[in-house]
């Protein structure tokens, strides 16, 4: 047997975080009925295994690497937080057209709006820190973009739904991706479902 190389393991480190991400998501979400799954939810696990291409080949440097993985691990506990948060409530899947029936304000959802987005960000800027290409720049850039365009698909929703008003007021004072800060404190919500 020889010595684990240290590119084998960040590989099975980043691998297992995106499998936990991946595999938690499929079972958290639900599909609308009526609605099959929308292929462009698919466009975030490609990604996440985009970000894995020629890991072993990429130089490491320990000033990087570190950083990434404390990122990695900052996005597995907020997953996990915002899954655990969210159990036995009905969360729709990505880009579903259905009407929300539920403003969740709990857990994460007390700071930021999207933490579930925002886990699967930190996930890729991370392997992008730790391993910089122009494939993972490109790939964690495509990725905002897609999830951006998530949240504002479900700040739609709420919009147009019998919670508009509460969403409004919780939108107010939570951050998308991050919390919103007022006078240097994160300003949180109510804690109500």
């Amino acid at each position: 047997m020889g010595v684990i190389a240290p590119h084998q393991v960040l590989t099975f480190f980043v691998a297992g975080v995106f499998v936990r991400l991946t595999l938690g998501a499929a079972t958290t979400f639900r599909i609308v009925p009526g609605e099959g799954p929308p292929r462009r939810s698919e466009l975030v696990s490609l990604g996440f295994w985009v970000m894995m291409i020629d890991i072993s080949a990429a130089p490491l440097n320990p000033w990087l690497v570190v950083p990434g993985c404390v990122g990695m691990t900052g996005a597995l506990a907020l997953f996990d937080w915002a899954r655990h948060s969210i159990r036995g409530q009905y969360f729709s899947y990505v880009f579903s057209n259905d009407t929300p029936a539920l403003l969740w304000t709990g857990g994460p959802f007390a700071y930021i709006r999207n933490p579930f987005y925002a886990s699967y960000l930190l996930a890729m800027a991370s392997v992008a820190l730790m391993l910089p290409s122009a494939l993972r720049l490109l790939v964690f850039a495509g990725a905002a973009l897609l999830l951006t365009s998530a949240a504002r698909h479900e700040e739609q929703k709420f919009a147009n739904s019998p919670l508009a008003r509460e969403y409004e007021s919780y939108r107010q004072r939570t951050g998308r991706f991050f919390p919103k800060l007022a006078g240097g404190q994160a300003v949180q919500g109510d804690r109500r479902a």
